[in-house]
């Protein structure tokens, strides 16, 4: 029913003026990879602002060790994503009190936490989009005890714009400040590549903004919380190790990634796009195998898109 007015968005909508480089480009982080100071020191040296942290909702009693990690980066803008299992599905009561302990651990670091990740994939507990609405059902109350947070959510991996859509457009009660997506395109090859024959990254990136401006459920604001390109050859750090259709050789990574970012910002319907992640040999910037901190060439890519002129060619 609401095709036709997609449509009319996806072709009437217009880019808005890109955000500085420094809230554009952001990284996801993790403090299980790697030495600690290490990884502040090359947060440092990138110059990245804006971070990305996962904390699993399962890992309450764990809360310690992740908020240590964050503290490292108070100089930074952080977004914790707040993971949710199968036993979120089961017990939502749990789920929102482990989502509340949470977010009152990080509030002193940040206003800002995106509920749930990866929901269209069984692997991440819901076994369809309808139990993540669920999922979000309870965070207005969360809302109206912390009426300064910044939500987001849909978190769609991939591009699956149905399921994308049915998380903007329904008739559940929730409300989010940005329309957040993992919007890998590592099986398409190139950001330039189609997908369904039509749809390269600009294109979804464009697709993706018409939904939120016809929404109910989402502000306009768009972030894109993951992307990366697996690396050939580099099991167990990635599953796709051994298929050369869905890796890639570090070059081509370093490549990809510069022109993924170039692709978004020049969109003008993205206000951030975050690398996921820093440290992994499998699909990072950074590869920590034999107690060492190799920068890869994806890592000095990276680097450049804060330091040059890059992302405005």
């Amino acid at each position: 029913t609401l095709l036709p007015v997609i449509a009319y968005r996806y072709a009437t909508s217009t880019a808005s003026k890109p955000p500085p480089l420094t809230e554009f480009v952001g990284l996801g982080i993790s403090p299980d990879h790697g030495d600690h100071n290490a990884i502040g020191d090359l947060v440092d040296e990138l110059g990245v602002i804006r971070l990305l942290l996962r904390v699993p909702s399962w890992h309450i009693d764990q809360l310690e060790y992740y908020l240590g990690f964050a503290q490292r980066f108070s100089n930074c803008e952080i977004l914790v994503n707040i993971l949710q299992c199968r036993q979120s599905v089961i017990d939502p009561e749990s789920w929102l009190r482990a989502v509340d302990s949470i977010i009152t651990a990080f509030s002193p670091l940040t206003r800002e936490f995106q509920i749930g990740n990866a929901i269209n994939r069984s692997k991440w507990g819901c076994r369809h989009t309808g139990e993540y609405l669920d999922l979000l059902d309870g965070i207005n109350d969360l809302r109206d005890r912390r009426p300064d947070l910044i939500l987001a959510g849909s978190s769609v991996i991939d591009f699956e714009p149905l399921a994308t859509f049915r998380t903007l457009v329904n008739g559940h009660h929730y409300h989010l400040d940005a329309c957040s997506c993992a919007l890998y395109v590592n099986r398409r090859g190139s950001p330039y590549a189609t997908q369904y024959g039509l749809f390269d990254l600009a294109r979804k990136i464009r697709l993706i903004h018409a939904m939120t401006l016809v929404s109910n459920r989402s502000a306009t604001r768009l972030w894109i919380t993951e992307t990366n390109w697996p690396l050939l050859n580099t099991k167990p750090y990635t599953p796709n190790s051994g298929l050369p259709r869905s890796t890639v050789d570090e070059k081509t990574q370093a490549r990809y990634l510069s022109d993924y970012y170039r692709i978004a910002y020049a969109s003008g319907r993205v206000e951030r796009v975050y690398w996921w992640q820093l440290v992994n040999p499998g699909y990072g910037l950074i590869d920590h195998r034999g107690n060492q901190m190799r920068k890869m060439p994806s890592f000095h890519a990276f680097a450049r898109l804060l330091n040059t002129d890059v992302l405005h060619e």
